[in-house]
């Protein structure tokens, strides 16, 4: 049995990785939590070849984000990724972040889902080949992944599968949603404040060449909402911004 504890990796924060202050976006410290998050896959023998023999692949289903401190560019951090075994058919991974002094500068908590590539159903339970991979019982932290829409939205522009924005996967990469969310907030917003909280739930996908279009809209606890609906009238993902 593949033993899949806590799995470290480091990683300097790259200045095309931060906004016009100098500040790690969202978007990219989540590029970094989903680096680590394959790193430690393929360390155990998950990779590419293991999803396709075994016809199951992990979707995204949401995640959230708690920001202590915006790292700045230069700095090197130590993440550490926490994995945890199936719960009723979701699998939760949490991924933490420190800085040089070993203060804690973000938390993100994801939820993960198992599908059978062939029919396209979640599976309930991992095939056998999964379990030889053992995961953690339980993992420390738990961030509140609920989204709750505002009663009022507004147009606000549309995002589109573009080149850059996609995977290997041929659609917009799960990190890119968060790029989307914060590029429709006014730009005065995010060069006066920074991201420090931020929810997202992935309903359907976003292919490649595909657009969708985006709502705005402020929650009860003054956060931003954005939602996107693609070009088939299906939604594609909420997320909810807090700004400080």
């Amino acid at each position: 049995m593949a033993e899949t504890k806590f799995y470290t990796e480091q990683f300097r924060v790259m200045d095309c990785d931060c906004d016009m202050n100098h500040r790690l976006t969202a978007g990219a410290f989540l590029r970094l939590a989903q680096q680590i998050s394959t790193d430690q896959c393929e360390s155990i023998g998950m990779n590419d070849d293991f999803y396709r023999q075994n016809h199951a692949v992990f979707l995204l289903a949401k995640q959230a984000l708690q920001v202590d401190r915006v790292p700045r560019g230069g700095e090197v951090l130590t993440l550490v990724t926490m994995p945890e075994q199936c719960k009723r058919a979701v699998f939760k991974r949490v991924t933490e972040a420190r800085d040089e002094k070993g203060e804690r500068v973000a938390l993100l908590d994801s939820r993960w889902v198992l599908v059978d590539t062939d029919p396209r159903r979640i599976l309930r339970r991992p095939p056998q080949a999964f379990e030889a991979f053992h995961f953690e019982d339980e993992v420390p932290f738990t961030l509140d992944v609920a989204i709750r829409k505002p009663a009022e939205t507004a147009p606000a522009g549309r995002v589109t599968a573009t080149y850059s924005r996609c995977d290997t996967n041929g659609h917009m990469n799960n990190t890119r949603y968060a790029d989307a969310a914060a590029d429709v907030l006014p730009l005065e917003v995010l060069t006066r404040g920074a991201v420090k909280s931020l929810v997202i739930s992935y309903h359907n996908e976003l292919p490649a060449g595909q657009s969708a279009e985006l709502v705005l809209g402020r929650d009860e606890n003054g956060g931003w909402y954005v939602a996107g609906q693609r070009e088939d009238g299906k939604p594609c993902f909420e997320a909810v911004l807090s700004v400080e």
